[in-house]
């Protein structure tokens, strides 16, 4: 007895799916590529217009270390002959090596500690965001590496008066309660720990979903039962 088979329309052959790890790929190397070509100008804006935005790093580490070193400390200004340095200022009488004995006074590189914003800047400007949250972030950014150059600038000036000067500076610190493991450990975040990992901190949490679309899952995917 012959079989009776249904006519109708045949189901659809599923579409394949272009594969997403190819686009997110592609759309990955499209960010490093941009992100590479804004930093190169962010960072000629950042070694040339570093007077203006190290101001305010200036003037912070200026009442850090005024608190910390009482009448010892006079000031940090910008170095006359190269404006992208710092020149601290202090009150202790130090006898130099020809015999005279003047205020101790040295210079500080900033640029050290905040090499992280042109870095954050070409990141940012790479990204495929409103121009609006582009400068919020960038907003966010500056305060956050702000922050870690008042830190390296006012450690930096600790560890030379503690270590760089010798016993006559050094005795000036320590009078003042500040011992050489927390110079040590804090100068040593300041420069090797917080100048890179800040901008790259910042754009993260600020490029949530780009993050997640570019490994490949959500947040929300953790909470799933396996």
């Amino acid at each position: 007895m012959a079989e009776y088979k249904e006519s109708g329309p045949q189901p659809e052959k599923p579409i394949k799916e272009p594969r997403i790890e190819e686009q997110e790929e592609l759309k990955l190397s499209e960010l490093l590529i941009l992100a590479s070509m804004w930093m190169l100008f962010g960072f000629m804006l950042w070694f040339y217009l570093s007077a203006f935005h190290g101001a305010p790093a200036r003037m912070a580490a200026d009442a850090v270390l005024s608190h910390l070193l009482g009448s010892d400390f006079h000031r940090i200004i910008v170095e006359p002959n190269q404006h992208f340095l710092f020149q601290v200022e202090t009150q202790i009488q130090f006898t130099f090596r020809d015999g005279t004995t003047e205020a101790l006074g040295f210079v500080v590189n900033p640029l050290v500690y905040s090499y992280g914003l042109p870095l954050l800047f070409g990141l940012v400007m790479g990204s495929d965001v409103s121009w609006l949250r582009k400068g919020v972030i960038m907003l966010i950014g500056y305060s956050t590496i702000t922050l870690v150059q008042i830190w390296g600038v006012v450690f930096q000036s600790l560890k030379m008066l503690a270590f760089n000067f010798g016993a006559q500076t050094h005795d000036v610190v320590v009078a003042h309660g500040i011992n050489d493991s927390t110079i040590a450990l804090g100068y040593q975040l300041g420069t090797l720990i917080f100048p890179a990992l800040a901008p790259i901190f910042v754009w993260v949490l600020t490029n949530r979903p780009l993050v997640e679309q570019f490994v490949g899952w959500g947040a929300d995917q953790l909470r799933k039962e396996p």
